[in-house]
Parts: structure tokens; sequence; C-alpha cells
């Protein structure tokens, strides 16, 4: 299947996200070159707040950008102790604070939030039994990841009841990336 050439920006809170929806996003036909991850700087305060403040910014740019050429921007953040619903309200502040409209229904941005962290993700999909409210441990390496992200490609593409048996927050990304991302693939 041949694909427009689309840009898309991911916005990550450290390099476990950017491995993690780089290899997806490959492995679901995406090309590399239009892959632009911008990951928070190490050990330069709190990558949560790095990643709110720079949305801001990504949704005007996108906004500028696909009003030229096919573009996305995803956004992935861990939700740490706060509910989806607390996230997805901090960036809908963040915007109001700037008098920005927050992503509207027919934007590609799409908004991928772990619940606890990545690493719950990771370790549902390598076969572990998970709760989103326990802290996982890191992997060694961050390409570890790349089998449980097949898992999840496998899985977005057997059908709804394999997305149904995931953890509420991975099936909420995965709704995002339906609904916000795979439509500019048929354009």
């Amino acid at each position: 299947m041949s694909t427009r050439r689309v840009q898309i920006v991911l916005l990550c809170e450290d390099s476990q996200h950017d491995v993690f929806m780089r290899r997806f996003l490959q492995k679901m036909g995406w090309n590399n070159r239009s892959l632009k991850p911008k990951i928070s700087p190490s050990g330069e305060g709190s990558a949560e707040q790095w990643v709110r403040e720079q949305f801001l910014n990504e949704l005007i740019i996108y906004r500028e950008r696909q009003a030229k050429a096919a573009s996305a921007l995803i956004v992935m953040i861990d939700a740490d102790l706060l509910t989806l619903r607390d996230r997805i309200k901090d960036f809908q502040n963040e915007c109001a604070s700037q008098s920005i409209p927050f992503r509207r229904a027919t934007e590609a941005v799409a908004i991928a939030i772990p619940k606890r962290n990545i690493e719950t993700w990771i370790h549902f999909l390598n076969g572990t039994q998970v709760n989103e409210e326990t802290p996982y441990s890191k992997l060694a390496r961050e390409s570890d990841c790349w089998p449980a992200v097949d898992n999840l490609v496998q899985r977005c593409n057997t059908g709804a009841q394999a997305v149904d048996a995931l953890p509420d927050s991975l099936k909420s990304a995965c709704t995002e990336y339906n609904d916000r991302i795979r439509p500019l693939r048929r354009g």
C-alpha cells in the first residue's frame, strides 16, 4: 500500500516513548523519514511539563504546516498518578492560557497517555498481568520494547476484539491513532 507524503511530529517525554512510537508507526507502514521526533531534553526539569509547553508551539506549527502539506502531531505523555482526562485537561488549560483553540475533531493531532507509564504498556504487551496504578520497571535498552510493539501492531490489525482486551489507556491511544492518524494513509 503506498502512502502519500505525510510529516508526523512525535512529541515525547523521553527516548523510550520515541522508540515505542517510531516502531509502531514504521510497522503500521509509515516511512521513517516522515517521522520528526521532539524529545524532552534529559536532566533539564520536568519532562511532562516540557511536553505540555511544547504542545502549544507544535499545535500552532501543525496548523500552519497542514494548510500546505499533509501533517500530523502525535503527543506521548505519561499519566503518572493522574487520569487520562486530567492529562487532556492539562493540554486544554495550556491552550486556554494562550487563547489558542484546543485540537479540533478534524485535526490529525493524537495524544497517547500511558497510565501509569509507558512501561505498563510494554509489560502488558509482553504478556504480564498489569494494572494501571503500579509503576513497572524500565527496560535495559529502549529497543527491548520492539516485541511488545509488534504485538500491539498485530492486535491493531486484527480488529476490535483484540483492541478491547487492552488496558484502558492503551485502548484510548489506539482510538486516537485510528481516528486521527490512520486516515492520513488513505489520502
